[in-house]
């Protein structure tokens, strides 16, 4: 890009505003560009997995997820953003290949494109492309005449056509989307979380007006806190059990260490000794979240209603190789891999260990044993991934995992918490909090 030298202010900035321009609509041309390449990668693995127009649709869908997985790990993503670029690629060079072409000229954007593709998902081919061309004319009437068209903008027009044209009652879909309801868990910054709740609109207002009421009530002598906090400290509240308006909420604005109350969730908590012990105060760790200031685990522990070893010694008693003799692996063995891989050990997967299985990398038919070096976390996909498709892994020392991909690609992953029997005789133990 030529320097601007000695340019008037005005001049300079039209510059740059221009210059700006220019380098979106290469992007916007190159975005179309990587859409056409994962569509014909995809059909080249296809190729490569053996699938034919002939195999059937549970071999076809085995393929995409393997590609997935291939592509996931190429770009450095998770497999849930590769598998909507592979989706949309396949949309927008099939059926909407009208919208990836404005996304080529530079009339739709990015984001602009995915609402398109959000707003004509799963409805009829006629109303999908008449939802299509509400976008196209807006977008492009809105750059022959210089005015602005915003995402916001064109979700409001394609929205009134679709509910317009859509065959099904809305009370019908509402059920459906019902079904997807969940609760998910975000990690923030210093030792702060996101929780959300997706579920149907009439309850989430009637959960934040209730919120509302409580935070209004009056508050005790000395609560310094803020409605916000008195609002989240009510929803925390409610959510665990716990007695309304507690001492240390009202005071402190934070919610109380304890997990107290009619439900008793069980958490895990890697401290080490010293931290315990007020000599030191290296983080512990949140199994579910990552590192927490060490008064956090301390006030934790002070709660916790049992504690047990997970670093395990020589002469601690706990083994963690059981040979030959079984293939289930026992409590003390499971508890070992699980924490010490943290998450599933596929490249990129962050489902995680508690909550994915046991894998043998050697297959216990093919003489694999049950033992720490020849056991993994894997969630359920990546454990059928493994099996059945083309990828294939093996252990290296240190609990490090070798994974090859269809493709040739060799990618490593590493455990959490690469625990070493023989490596910590002389290091204090940390302690897992139940």
């Amino acid at each position: 890009m030529p320097a601007i030298i000695d340019a008037p202010p005005l001049t300079a900035l039209q510059f740059r505003l221009a210059a700006i321009s220019a380098y979106d609509g290469m992007i916007r041309q190159a975005q179309a560009d990587q859409y056409r390449h994962v569509q014909l990668a995809r059909e080249a693995a296809a190729e490569v997995e053996g699938v034919t127009a002939a195999s059937s649709a549970a071999e076809r869908d085995l393929a995409t997820r393997s590609f997935v997985a291939e592509l996931a790990t190429t770009l450095g993503r998770h497999e849930a953003s590769a598998s909507r670029l592979v989706s949309e690629a396949e949309r927008l060079t099939g059926p909407r290949a009208a919208t990836l072409a404005a996304l080529e000229s530079g009339v739709l954007g990015l984001t602009q494109v995915r609402s398109v593709l959000e707003l004509t998902q799963g409805v009829p081919a006629e109303v999908a492309d008449a939802v299509e061309r509400v976008a196209l004319d807006a977008a492009e009437a809105a750059s022959a005449d210089g005015t602005v068209s915003t995402n916001a903008d064109l979700r409001r027009r394609m929205r009134r056509v679709r509910e317009r044209l859509h065959p099904e009652p809305l009370v019908d879909r509402r059920a459906r989307a019902a079904v997807e309801r969940r609760i998910c868990l975000e990690p923030a910054h210093d030792g702060m979380a996101w929780l959300s709740l997706y579920l149907e609109a009439e309850r989430a207002v009637a959960i934040e007006r209730r919120l509302e009421a409580l935070a209004h009530r009056d508050p005790a002598a000395g609560d310094l806190r803020t409605l916000a906090q008195r609002g989240l400290d009510a929803a925390a509240e409610l959510l665990l059990g716990e007695a309304s308006g507690t001492a240390s909420g009202a005071v402190t604005g934070t919610a109380s260490g304890a997990v107290t109350g009619v439900v008793q969730p069980r958490i895990n908590v890697t401290v080490p000794v010293l931290t315990l012990l007020g000599l030191d105060d290296e983080p512990a760790d949140l199994e579910g979240y990552g590192p927490i200031d060490a008064e956090t685990a301390r006030r934790l522990t002070a709660h916790a209603p049992s504690m047990r070893r997970i670093l395990v010694h020589p002469e601690s008693g706990a083994l963690l190789s059981y040979g030959r003799d079984t293939y289930r692996a026992p409590a003390d063995l499971a508890g070992f891999v699980r924490v010490r891989d943290g998450r599933c050990r596929f490249p990129g997967c962050s489902r995680r260990a508690d909550r994915a299985d046991l894998d043998h990398t050697v297959a216990w038919h093919r003489g694999g044993r049950t033992d720490a070096s020849n056991l993994a976390a894997l969630c359920r996909h990546h454990h059928r991934l493994k099996h059945e498709s083309g990828w294939r892994v093996e252990h290296e020392p240190g609990g490090v995992m070798r994974w090859h991909s269809p493709a040739g690609h060799v990618l490593r992953t590493l455990p959490e918490r690469p625990f070493d029997s023989t490596a910590f005789a002389n290091t204090p133990e940390p302690a897992r909090l139940s």
